[in-house]
């Protein structure tokens, strides 16, 4: 049976230690396994070498890379990936290893229903430059919360879990930071769904 995983940001090379084999061991994986990246994964950033490099280092690994999407995201250039069914709902395909979840589509992942929920607010957007390390597609609309619903619905509300990068306002209360708008929006699909588990990155 395939295995699924999760971890947090990685934020391309910053972050990547964790996924060498001094740290995560994977001698018995195989493509069919799968880790999921919480968000601000960094594996399309600016078409630079670095990057080319972290998606050989992952194309390279036994397991399949599948990322949902945070704030600190290069958005203009992962909506013109292709679009590829990737477990039973569409994604964007970087290659054959590494996948950017859509935003409230449910995967079948390892057996297990998958409802992703990207984005998040960026706290440090005041030092950042649109366009280039901030878009505003990062916040989560009424429009991904309306998407994620209606794919709710057609599961009777019920998923094994529920993947995103920020965490709700129960989640930022309880680590002491204010919730956001996109925290209070997240919140909808949590109030609504039926879940095991809720897993998350940016904190």
């Amino acid at each position: 049976m395939s295995k699924l995983f999760v971890t947090g940001d990685t934020h391309g090379g910053i972050d990547m230690s964790k996924l060498n084999s001094r740290h995560f061991r994977n001698t018995d994986l195989t493509k069919e396994d799968i880790l999921v990246v919480m968000g601000d994964a960094g594996f399309v950033w600016n078409g630079g070498g670095e990057e080319k490099f972290w998606q050989k280092f992952l194309d390279d690994k036994p397991w399949t890379t599948f990322c949902v999407l945070g704030n600190h995201e290069a958005y203009h250039l992962i909506e013109q990936l292709p679009i590829v069914d990737f477990h039973g709902a569409p994604a964007r395909k970087v290659n054959d290893s590494i996948y950017y979840a859509i935003s409230g589509e449910v995967y079948n992942l390892c057996g297990k229903k998958c409802l992703v929920v990207n984005g998040a607010d960026s706290h440090d957007k005041a030092f950042r430059k649109e366009g280039i390390s901030w878009w505003e597609q990062e916040r989560i609309t009424q429009d991904d919360i309306n998407k994620a619903l209606i794919s709710l619905a057609q599961h009777n509300d019920k998923v094994d879990f529920i993947f995103s990068h920020t965490g709700g306002t129960e989640v930022n209360r309880m680590l002491g930071f204010k919730p956001t708008h996109s925290d209070f929006m997240l919140d909808l699909v949590l109030n609504t769904a039926d879940y095991d588990q809720h897993f998350c990155g940016h904190y």
